[in-house]
């Protein structure tokens, strides 16, 4: 519903040079699925005679269509395209930082978070992404700057609360993260990264059971997530439960060799 009505608001405000491209493309070009998306984005930038602006929306929409196919090199070519076209789309910069945070490299996120609040100053989830980048990165104090300002901000912005508690974590301060995510969960009850901060939570308070139940929460919204399973498994092993534990490690670290350093990468936990 929002998606066509900003279609429907962005052809009103364009005026007669979006008269090439019918409403009904450009609600695809905000399509609820990728397979709506691409190929109705494809067709207004095909059309011509949009100005810079419609060109960089349609270019960043459809990137967003790949990104939901997994296929991060052409939304990273689309974004890319799109910043070229409207150096001032704000949105462009956050997806692109999303991609390069999603390929490891925050250096180069952060950089076009930071870009986008030079255009948006305030924008919170410009700064909550600035924040995820900084995190990243290993610093935490400063990570917890952003999310403090976005939550100022728009109090119910439940990520922000999420990625707080993840710092928190981090900064061996888990009693406000555990009153973070439980906010989290609040807002959105089946957030699973908000289960497994808060287990992250529980288990330097020395709560292994509480870590176990968050986990599992996690575990039956997604099946064999290995984080969640690594996790369960050393909070068993602090539980005095060796086999069950020993067996989620096993499994996790089969489904992802690396999972161990993730888990002491975000939280600083080295169980």
């Amino acid at each position: 519903m929002r998606r066509a009505l900003a279609a429907a608001l962005l052809l009103a405000a364009a005026g007669p040079a979006a008269a090439q491209v019918s409403e009904e493309t450009w609600k695809g070009c905000f399509g609820a699925t990728n397979e709506q998306t691409i190929p109705a984005c494809t067709a207004v930038i095909d059309a011509g005679g949009e100005s810079a602006r419609n060109i960089a929306i349609a270019y960043r929409n459809r990137g967003l269509g790949y990104r939901g196919q997994r296929d991060n090199d052409r939304a990273m070519a689309d974004y890319e395209q799109s910043i070229r076209t409207d150096p001032g789309y704000v949105e462009s910069y956050i997806s692109r930082g999303n991609i390069y945070m999603d390929r490891e490299q925050p250096d180069l996120a952060l950089k076009d978070f930071e870009t986008a609040l030079r255009l948006r100053p305030g924008y919170t989830y410009g700064l909550h992404s600035r924040g995820n980048a900084l995190q990243a990165k290993g610093e935490f104090e400063r990570s917890m700057h952003d999310y403090d300002e976005a939550l100022r901000i728009d109090p119910q912005f439940v990520a922000s609360y999420v990625s707080r508690c993840w710092s928190e974590v981090a900064l061996d301060k888990p009693e406000p993260a555990v009153k973070d995510c439980t906010e989290a969960l609040r807002l959105r009850p089946n957030f699973t990264n908000a289960f497994n901060g808060r287990a992250a939570a529980w288990l330097k308070l020395g709560q292994p059971a509480k870590a176990v139940a968050d986990y599992e929460a996690t575990l039956r919204l997604v099946d064999e997530q290995s984080l969640a399973l690594y996790g369960r498994g050393r909070a068993r092993q602090q539980a005095g439960d060796a086999a069950r534990g020993d067996a989620d490690v096993a499994r996790a670290l089969q489904l992802e060799p690396g999972v161990a350093d993730r888990f002491r990468r975000y939280w600083r936990l080295d169980i």
